[in-house]
């Protein structure tokens, strides 16, 4: 299992080096967003021994399953950030690339309505 710091640093790092415009605490912010998400339709592994789960921070450890699931979620939030900041550059002159904010929240929309199927497990 790893840590949701450490899947965010690794995206930051590794995944996205180059196209990714959000800082490091931003990343794991959306990470923590994107797994509370999930956490609403299914228990964590590693919250699977505690009664009340613990408030989910960048220590929380996600098995490679869940984020399998969380990951798609995670990466249209960064997405979404991403384009509102792009387009509050606008007025700044700059081009703005990518699909719009109102794209990817379209498909937010569509992706956390699956959500509960997907995280359910029998």
């Amino acid at each position: 299992m790893a840590t949701l710091s450490a899947l965010a640093e690794n995206f930051e790092n590794n995944e996205r080096p180059a196209g990714n415009l959000l800082d490091g605490p931003s990343v794991l912010a959306l990470a923590i967003a994107a797994t509370r998400q999930y956490a609403g339709y299914a228990k964590l592994l590693a919250h699977e021994s505690v009664e009340v789960a613990p408030e989910l921070s960048g220590d929380t450890s996600v098995s490679n399953s869940e984020w399998a699931v969380i990951k798609p979620l995670f990466l249209l939030y960064v997405e979404r950030e991403t384009a509102l900041q792009l387009e509050a550059s606008r007025g700044l002159g700059m081009d703005v690339y990518g699909r719009s904010s109102s794209e990817v929240a379209n498909d937010i929309t569509q992706y956390e309505a699956e959500l509960p199927r997907l995280a359910f497990f029998f």
